[in-house]
């Protein structure tokens, strides 16, 4: 059999679903992912952010230890049939946890080849779970990180991506399927006294922009919004699947 011989109908294959929620603490990250399809396995990995969907029934948390704790827990969802869907919380916490563990605790400084080795174990951790999303959805929320080139602050715009090591972020953003920046869009209400009242509500960019690394794979002929109020799994899906809201 050659090569050539174990090509398949494109129509016949299952989308991976590695899902990539990133903003700023507070933007609704955990809020957001406790809507995606239960059962759930919620990894938490340096963030309490569970007991914010504490009353959320269907979700099973495992508090994460070590890389090497996530990278086992990863190569036993290979084989797991209970789980539709799979939360690590906080993904962008693997470089703090990693220079602790490995530079911190020892009293070492980061030198090169440690700098190295942390991209190779977060490389690692993304192929791992790019795998587990080819039969669950897989949720990796990241805080933000803004890239400027210094002194030229005024005249760039911002770029605004997942905060995660430069090398393991080629990795994340190349194996994503989807990306979306979270945040907090304000409102303000008008009062039967003639006052006005500010709502916050959380909302997801949807659309490509040239501020936010933002990835959602769909036929091209589905035209998305920028911003999405209150957003959640179905509707996210709903959007991108071509249905009018």
């Amino acid at each position: 059999m050659s090569y050539l011989d174990a090509a398949v109908e494109i129509s016949s294959l299952r989308q991976r679903a590695l899902w990539v929620l990133y903003g700023k603490s507070g933007s609704g990250k955990t809020h957001i992912l406790s809507t995606f399809p239960k059962p759930m396995l919620y990894l938490q990995f340096g963030d309490d952010g569970w007991s914010t969907i504490k009353d959320v029934s269907g979700i099973k948390l495992i508090t994460v230890e070590s890389m090497e704790h996530l990278k086992n827990i990863a190569r036993e969802l290979l084989t797991d049939r209970k789980y539709k869907s799979v939360a690590v919380d906080t993904f962008s916490m693997i470089v703090p946890e990693w220079t602790d563990e490995n530079a911190v605790q020892r009293k070492k400084k980061m030198s090169q080849q440690m700098w190295g080795d942390l991209k190779t174990d977060s490389e690692e951790l993304i192929r791992l779970f790019h795998k587990v999303a080819a039969t669950k959805i897989v949720i990796l929320t990241c805080h933000e990180a803004t890239d400027t080139i210094d002194g030229m602050e005024d005249e760039i715009s911002p770029d605004i991506r997942p905060s995660v090591s430069k090398g393991a972020r080629t990795y994340l953003e190349g194996m994503a399927n989807f990306g979306l920046h979270t945040t907090v869009v304000q409102k303000d209400k008008q009062l039967p006294d003639g006052g006005t009242e500010t709502i916050y509500r959380h909302a997801v960019h949807l659309a490509q922009n040239p501020y936010y690394w933002v990835k959602t794979q769909k036929p091209a002929h589905i035209k998305l919004p920028k911003l999405m109020i209150n957003p959640s799994y179905k509707k996210i899906m709903a959007l991108l699947e071509g249905e009018k809201q």
